[in-house]
């Protein structure tokens, strides 16, 4: 199974959003003659993707119950034989007419603020957690773990950082504008961070996706040669496709329109920009297991 972190530490770039837009369309893919089984860590308290993908009703249920991922960790930093089934969650597939591809099932965890801090209440607790008892367990059900890691994060948050060890590689939505640039150089020590806590190696940069962007506006032709430099600065590649600044898009993530229908009903005309960069990230991401040096 492999594992991207959705992950900028500036809030409000679009992390969760990109990780709705990943599970939709690469849970569409075909693997071995099978779709894609793909399943989302909602790692962030707030919340916003679990929410797209399942409802407020199931997010609020599973909190209530204690069915999340700190809780989880918790028990599997002890050492306890563990059932997945009462965390793991299931946005169904739609049903669709014709030859449309529909929205697919897609696998979800859920967190919440009070079972993070728990289990960051305890220093003592692993940073490899998810990464050694968590990951074998996802991957005898499901071909790719997407995570959406909450902005500001550091040391101190336990949970946040077990993710990014989890994880393989990690995808960076910034906005064309120096506020969000600005942050990548924080986002690149937590990475290093976490390399340094786990294998030494991963995760790796799959690259630095530019979000909410007008191509024809002056902010993009200011700014791009200055995020490119930037970026070959912080040796982070990036991405050639982007995503459009469209509101549109923006509410195809909307709660309301999580279950049923088809990608292109979803997505409505902006469905090729989003097939396009889950499409490179896809490529990318097969690019860097087959190159036995990254």
């Amino acid at each position: 199974m492999y594992t991207i972190a959705i992950y900028n530490n500036k809030g409000g770039v679009g992390k969760s959003t990109l990780t709705v837009f990943m599970a939709d369309f690469l849970a569409s893919l075909a693997v071995r003659g099978r779709p894609m089984r793909v399943v989302v860590l909602d790692l962030d308290a707030q919340g916003s993707c679990a929410a797209s993908l399942l409802g407020s009703a199931r997010l609020l249920q599973a909190r209530s119950t204690g069915q999340t991922l700190g809780p989880l960790a918790r028990d599997l930093d002890q050492g306890r034989p563990l059932n997945l089934e009462p965390y793991l969650f299931s946005r169904p597939k739609g049903a669709v007419k014709g030859r449309a591809t529909p929205v697919s099932e897609v696998g979800v965890m859920i967190s919440d603020k009070n079972g993070a801090f728990a289990f960051e209440a305890n220093p003592l607790h692993r940073l490899t957690t998810l990464r050694d008892r968590l990951k074998p367990l996802l991957a005898q059900s499901f071909d790719l773990a997407l995570l959406d890691l909450p902005g500001n994060i550091d040391p101190r948050h336990l949970l946040a950082v077990n993710g990014l060890i989890m994880s393989d590689s990690v995808i960076s939505p910034v906005e064309v504008s120096r506020f969000s640039i600005d942050a990548m150089p924080d986002t690149v020590e937590m990475i290093r961070y976490a390399r340094e806590q786990g294998d030494g190696h991963r995760p790796a940069f799959l690259g630095m996706l530019l979000n909410r962007t007008d191509k024809r506006g002056q902010q993009y032709q200011r700014n791009l040669p200055w995020i490119h430099a930037m970026a070959e600065r912080l040796q982070i590649p990036v991405f050639e496709q982007v995503l459009p600044n469209a509101q549109a898009l923006a509410s195809a993530t909307d709660e309301g329109l999580a279950a049923g229908g088809s990608l292109r009903e979803r997505y409505g005309s902006y469905y090729p920009h989003v097939k396009a960069v889950v499409g490179e990230a896809f490529r990318r991401w097969h690019a860097m297991e087959s190159d036995p040096n990254r």
